[in-house]
Order: C-alpha cells, then sequence, then structure tokens
C-alpha cells in the first residue's frame, strides 16, 4: 500500500473527520493503518500528559489503528510562536518507524502548507521530503475559492506531488451556483482531480460505521492511494 499526506486549506474543514474516516475503513478492510500527525497544537492536558484530540477522535472510531504524534502543545498558536525545537530528523525518525509497522500511513498536516514550523521549516517540507502525494481536503464556500487556487498552484511550486482535492461537507442541494460549481471551479482552474464528495455531518458526534460508509461512497479510495485495492472490491 501507498502512505499520503492530507493537507487542509481552510479552518475547519474537516481534514481529521477525513483522515480519521480513511484510516477506519482501510483498516476494516484488513490492512494495518497508521495515523501520524507530527505535530499537535491544541493538546489536552490529561493527569500530567498531553492528548492529541485529533488521534483520540482515530482512536475512538477505531482502536486498533495505529496512532502517533511527535510533537504536542497545549497552545492552540502557529508552532513558530510555541517553540523552536521542532527537528525534520526527529519526525523523520518518526515516520520510517510508522510505515515499516504499518501497510499504510496517513500522514495528516498542521495547518495550510505554508505554516511555519520554524524559522526554515514549513508543512511542506513533509510531503516534500518523503516524496508523499498531497490531497487536498476543502470545504466550499463563496468567499474561499481564491484561497483554495492559491494555495494549490503554491503547492505545485514548491514542487509538492498533488494527488486531489476531497470536498468536505459539500451541500448537494445548495442552490448557490458558485458552490454548486465548486467541483468543476477545482478541476479546471486548478488542473487536479476531485477524488470524492463529502457531505456535512450533523450533530457533534460522527459514528464509525456511518462515517465509513460516507467515505466508501463518496471517495475514489484507489484513485487516492493511486493503486488497486484487492480487498475494496469484495467489501
Amino acid at each position: 500500500m501507498n502512505n499520503v499526506f492530507i493537507a487542509g486549506i481552510n479552518s475547519g474543514c474537516g481534514k481529521t473527520v477525513i483522515s480519521a474516516g480513511i484510516a477506519a475503513v482501510m483498516q476494516s478492510l484488513g490492512y494495518k493503518t497508521g495515523v501520524y500527525k507530527p505535530i499537535q497544537t491544541g493538546a489536552i492536558n490529561k493527569e500530567k500528559y498531553l492528548i492529541s484530540p485529533d488521534l483520540a477522535f482515530v482512536k475512538m472510531l477505531d482502536p486498533y489503528i495505529t496512532t502517533h504524534s511527535t510533537y504536542m502543545f497545549a497552545e492552540k498558536t502557529l508552532p513558530a510562536i510555541t517553540t523552536n525545537s521542532i527537528e525534520m530528523q526527529d519526525i523523520s525518525k518518526d515516520f520510517h518507524l510508522l510505515s515499516e509497522k504499518t501497510d499504510t500511513l496517513i500522514v495528516e498536516s498542521i495547518g495550510g502548507l505554508m505554516t511555519p514550523l520554524n524559522k526554515n521549516l514549513f508543512t511542506y517540507n513533509i510531503p516534500l521530503a518523503f516524496k508523499l502525494p498531497v490531497v487536498f481536503v476543502v470545504s466550499p464556500s463563496n468567499d474561499s475559492v481564491n484561497n483554495y487556487f492559491n494555495e494549490i498552484n503554491t503547492a505545485k511550486t514548491a514542487g509538492l506531488d498533488i494527488q486531489g482535492v476531497i470536498i468536505n461537507k459539500y451541500p448537494v442541494d445548495s442552490e448557490n451556483p458558485e458552490i454548486k460549481s465548486f467541483p468543476t471551479l477545482i478541476e479546471e482552474y486548478c488542473d487536479v482531480k476531485v477524488l470524492g464528495l463529502i457531505r456535512s455531518f450533523k450533530g457533534d458526534s460522527v459514528q464509525a460505521n456511518t462515517l465509513i460508509t460516507e467515505i466508501l461512497n463518496g471517495i475514489d479510495l484507489e484513485d487516492l492511494f493511486r493503486m488497486k485495492i484487492p480487498k475494496l472490491n469484495g467489501y
């Protein structure tokens, strides 16, 4: 199996839900799956230990998914403001260890690709270093198209391998012409493929079975992982 890097563009796009959902699907198919979040800000302090809320959500869906974070900070601010201790060699070490233990590893970004991690390190350096294809998770809105185009084109300029876009929280019944045409705009103006459309979930909790079904029906996982998935066809 191949590994993949999941990046968000706008705040609240739901990249953690999408990452966790894809991981839950692959684990349910019998592939040993991992979710690696190199850097977590806004970690929860529990009994003198910091806990990643994003990885806790993954474990809630399926406790057998391997999860790990190299750096965790309680402050919900830019890593470059919080600390100057982030080193690529630490991230590289954990990435390779997790890759050896799993059939497929989903690496989740922190912030946008240009989020500064330290003076000389940005989020985009992570997928670039490991030659990971990047999948963007976006949620459509009237004022977001320009931001998406800029982020995707910046990724291309940086030399990243862009696999495609997953549109999350997509209102299929919207009468807004800009939002209705959002998938077409992404493909035509950014020259990237839309890998799937996921509806907006209602309520605060997401049930594992519901999310797995939504991912299976809404995302082309073989396009996402760039390979035939034998166990998928017999699901």
